[in-house]
């Protein structure tokens, strides 16, 4: 099996949310792809540890671990 397009999709996935991290930690305001709502980084959440970026309506919704 080649596993080449797979690893380069992950590559490309995990570039894209670093570089949308990046961005809302500096402020800047992104939309999210789906309902084009804004996106909002949360590092207070009820879990110690975790994170969370998300839209109002809730099509994105990506929970992080902080280390």
């Amino acid at each position: 099996m080649d596993f080449s397009a797979l690893n380069k999709k992950t590559s490309d996935s995990f570039a894209k949310q670093r570089n949308m991290l990046k961005k809302l930690g500096k402020g800047q305001t992104l939309y999210c792809e789906v309902c084009k709502g804004a996106l909002t980084l949360n590092l207070k959440t009820d879990q110690p540890g975790k994170g969370v970026v998300s839209c109002a309506k809730g099509c994105t919704d990506i929970l992080l671990e902080l280390g």
